[in-house]
């Protein structure tokens, strides 16, 4: 489907009364439950039409946009060593894409969903350099972005001041993401990137890969985190084997005991003030596949959309699948 298209079937929805009384509702932990759409980026030419698909598939929504830092430039791609010559840029494939949109909303005004998009960006590698590019780019952006103020504490979070985006990265062990986008900025700054529950290191003890996988359902999320939301960090992602074991690619049947499981996940999240984040949940075959990885499929559609059903009824924020279309229609069913 051409941009043009996806971008007039997606205003429609935004200016007709297409958006549900969940997705009207204030922007907290627990309000809406959104679409993440994954990888929303060409695949070295292959797959254009992702992020037109997840614009067509209504507001709000989440998207993830892939960068990697090669050879003085930010590139949309799955990493460093799978870059090419060709692959994209934010400012040339995501930016133009969704300026339409922006525009359109701030001529129109908070109607209850901002930030329409939230931008998430899965940085692959963080030299500083890269980190000051996206900050350079973001300058271009600036009047788009939800933001809020440094305070003299973490820990005394200010509120949001909404705009029709926002900007979300995920820290992990030993990064500089915080430190670049926060903690160097002065009280009183603006923040307008914010970060996660730093993601635990992954198999320390040097499991077997299933093993390790299996593990993760009876680990209590306290050992992961205790702290509570603060003015930086303000949401959470958490891999699907938290919740069931064997995660999408070996999972048993769903059962009472998983629900409950992600129960206690999405409530103990909220309870410390974060919006709650599950990746990756799809459900395809063979035949369906279009360019999407093994180990995030539960094998089929339906097994896919009782886990998609189970973390609506959670009120978990954000769901992260590639077949963002079929997601958002059970979102908007259950609405």
């Amino acid at each position: 489907m051409k941009v043009e298209l996806c971008i007039t079937l997606a205003m429609a929805l935004f200016t007709s009364g297409g958006i549900s009384a969940a997705q009207q509702a204030t922007f907290s932990p627990g309000a809406r439950t959104l679409v993440l759409a994954h990888n929303a980026y060409p695949d070295h030419g292959k797959y254009t039409d992702r992020l037109d698909r997840a614009i067509a598939s209504g507001f709000p929504f989440v998207v993830e946009e892939d960068l990697a830092w090669v050879d003085g430039k930010s590139l949309l791609v799955h990493g460093a060593k799978n870059a090419s010559p060709d692959d994209p840029m934010l400012e040339t494939y995501f930016f133009p894409k969704v300026k339409p949109i922006m525009e359109q909303a701030l001529r129109t005004g908070n109607q209850g969903n901002w930030p329409l998009v939230t931008l998430y960006l899965d940085i692959k590698n963080d030299p500083p350099e890269h980190l000051a590019a996206i900050n350079r780019m973001l300058d271009h952006y600036d009047g788009w972005l939800t933001t809020a103020k440094k305070t003299d504490d973490l820990a005394s979070q200010s509120p949001l001041k909404l705009g029709p985006m926002m900007v979300i990265v995920e820290d992990k062990q030993n990064d500089i993401k915080q430190k670049f986008f926060y903690d160097d900025l002065p009280v009183g700054g603006k923040i307008r990137v914010f970060g996660s529950v730093t993601k635990p290191a992954e198999n320390p003890a040097h499991l077997p890969k299933q093993e390790y996988i299996d593990s993760l359902v009876a680990v209590p999320m306290q050992q992961i985190t205790t702290a509570k939301a603060d003015n930086y960090h303000r949401w959470w992602g958490i891999d699907w084997a938290y919740v069931e074991k064997g995660g999408e690619e070996h999972h048993g049947d769903w059962s009472p005991a998983q629900v409950a499981r992600l129960n206690e996940i999405v409530q103990y999240g909220h309870g410390l003030g974060y919006l709650m984040s599950f990746y990756c949940l799809d459900g395809f075959t063979p035949a369906e596949n279009q360019g999407w990885e093994d180990e995030y499929n539960f094998g089929s559609l339906p097994e896919a959309e009782a886990r998609w059903q189970a973390a609506i009824g959670t009120h978990a924020d954000f769901i992260s699948t590639d077949q963002y279309e079929a997601l958002a229609k059970e979102i908007r069913e259950h609405d």
